[in-house]
């Protein structure tokens, strides 16, 4: 993991660079892999952070990099299996 200004800079962070603060439908749909009606459904659905504004979205990009990073596996984490 690279660090910048003192702070780890992990995968998640490369993969949202490139987008801006406030994300539409379509590019978090993109940055997820996943089709423009699974984005929607999971935004419904509460599975990614966003906020419903009359018939809008509002999509946080740090909030959603933020989610993704704290439902990660991690291995070292997990107890041993019998």
């Amino acid at each position: 993991m690279e660090v910048m200004g003192g702070c780890p800079v992990s995968r998640l962070d490369d993969l949202f660079a490139p987008y801006p603060d406030h994300l539409t439908v379509e590019q978090l749909a993109e940055v997820l892999g996943v089709t423009k009606l699974t984005a929607y459904r999971w935004l419904q659905r509460g599975i990614v952070p966003g906020y419903k504004v009359d018939r809008a979205w509002l999509i946080l990009r740090d909030e959603v990099r933020d989610h993704l990073a704290a439902g990660r596996n991690d291995p070292s984490k997990q107890e041993p299996s019998d």
